[in-house]
């Protein structure tokens, strides 16, 4: 062998070897990035919450003077009874890809799982998506056993399932942060039962669950979302020497965009407005004392919570009827117009008796803010127009119970967030 064949040799080895490098670091800064951002980052505003008009036409910028009422002219929402029986969830009881390292064979195979017999996927197949790289290979190593009874509502998420090849614990905090919004779930040991992570279960997880919301308020998870959310936990688990399942990926997208419409016609939301009886404003600092004396609390997002006696749970908030965040400061200085209160059924348990305590709440502030309640298309709020919007949150709430899905619980506050 001559010299210029040993340098062609030494060229076209250089040439290999830096493809490979530069495969590998555009591979891992697309899992860092898909980390980083997690699904739903870029999503679009919150399109189910309703957003109602200020009834004030102008906001004044402090001190005296009187803003002009106005009637915006907005029908409030309403349940299609239709779309709310219509959603007919479905359950993915089969993995729809395994995902895990080739290693060799432990000295003590992991006895407490049984290896189910798996086809090897690749991430190109029209099920799984992605650049044509091998999932997985068959291994002559344990695979684990799929836990059947989650924690979690199948038909409301996709999820996923890691377990550490060697049969020991792991640390699930990689796992948990690159899983973004995802609820996380472990087991501490081989037949204990599920938990909700904790940083203390760092280096003693035998299984961890990651469940993703297939909707919310923002709406439908996206198919790219879900990509990424796979593609950052493939890359993890094959960098910690982990097993992960995906489970619910295929149709995923399309049980989303039926959870979302469902969803969408049961988040009803009642809204009422106090108006000065004589057209004038309140002093910053009265609204505020008048406030806090009957059970608000100012918080940090500008708004005011109403406190249950009873629970301390949050009941409803009341805002600024400019959609302006109240603050000490603006409080201390300013006069205010309006004020908009807000329930949020879906959010809360009990949540006739909390429509209840809603309306017998409003109904006092009025009375010592001196105020008139308004609806938000600026007629009077009455008696009527309270038992129409009882019967509404009634039905609504029905529908959602209906489907499994509890007022209040910690699946809806989720899926509602």
């Amino acid at each position: 062998m001559n010299s210029l064949q040993i340098g062609l040799i030494a060229i076209g080895a250089f040439v290999v070897a830096l493809l490979f490098v530069w495969h590998w670091w555009q591979t891992r800064r697309v899992a860092r990035r898909a980390q980083k951002q997690g699904p739903g980052a870029t999503r679009a505003p919150d399109r189910h919450r309703v957003e109602e008009p200020p009834l004030v036409d102008h906001a004044p910028a402090s001190g005296s003077g009187h803003a002009r009422v106005a009637v915006p002219q907005r029908a409030e929402p309403t349940l299609d009874p239709g779309i709310a029986q219509a959603w007919e969830p479905r359950v993915t009881l089969e993995p729809d890809e395994t995902v895990a390292p080739v290693v060799p064979p432990a000295s003590e195979p992991a006895a407490q799982f049984a290896p189910p017999v798996t086809e090897p996927a690749t991430l190109d197949d029209p099920d799984t998506g992605g650049p044509g790289v091998v999932a997985h290979e068959p291994a002559a190593v344990p695979r684990p056993r799929l836990q059947s009874e989650w924690p979690f509502d199948e038909r409301l998420h996709v999820h996923a399932s890691v377990v550490n090849l060697s049969g020991g614990p792991f640390d699930a905090a990689p796992f948990v942060a690159a899983a973004g919004r995802a609820t996380a779930w472990v087991r501490l040991f081989r037949q204990s039962p599920w938990d909700m992570f904790d940083p203390s279960h760092v280096g003693s997880v035998q299984q961890l669950a990651l469940a993703l919301p297939l909707a919310s308020r923002a709406g439908p998870i996206e198919a790219s979302d879900i990509d990424a959310w796979r593609f950052g936990l493939t890359e993890l688990a094959t960098a910690q020497g982990a097993e992960v399942q995906f489970f619910g990926f295929r149709d995923g997208p399309a049980r989303a965009v039926e959870l979302d419409s469902f969803l969408a016609a049961v988040d009803i939301i009642p809204a009422a407005y106090l108006v000065k009886k004589d057209g004038g404003q309140w002093p910053g600092t009265k609204l505020r004392g008048t406030l806090e004396a009957n059970g608000f609390r100012l918080q940090s997002d500008g708004r005011f919570a109403y406190h249950e006696v009873e629970s301390d749970a949050v009941i409803f908030h009341a805002v600024d009827g400019f959609e302006r965040p109240f603050t000490p400061e603006r409080l201390r200085t300013e006069n205010i117009a309006a004020l908009r209160c807000v329930l949020e059924p879906v959010r809360l348990t009990q949540p006739l008796v909390r429509f209840d305590v809603f309306r017998q709440s409003l109904r006092a502030l009025s009375k010592l803010l001196g105020a008139d309640l308004k609806t938000s298309e600026g007629a009077p709020l009455d008696e009527a127009e309270f038992a129409a919007m009882r019967d509404e949150v009634k039905t609504a709430m029905d529908a959602l119970a209906g489907a499994g899905i509890e007022p209040g619980s910690d699946t809806a506050r989720s899926l509602f967030g």
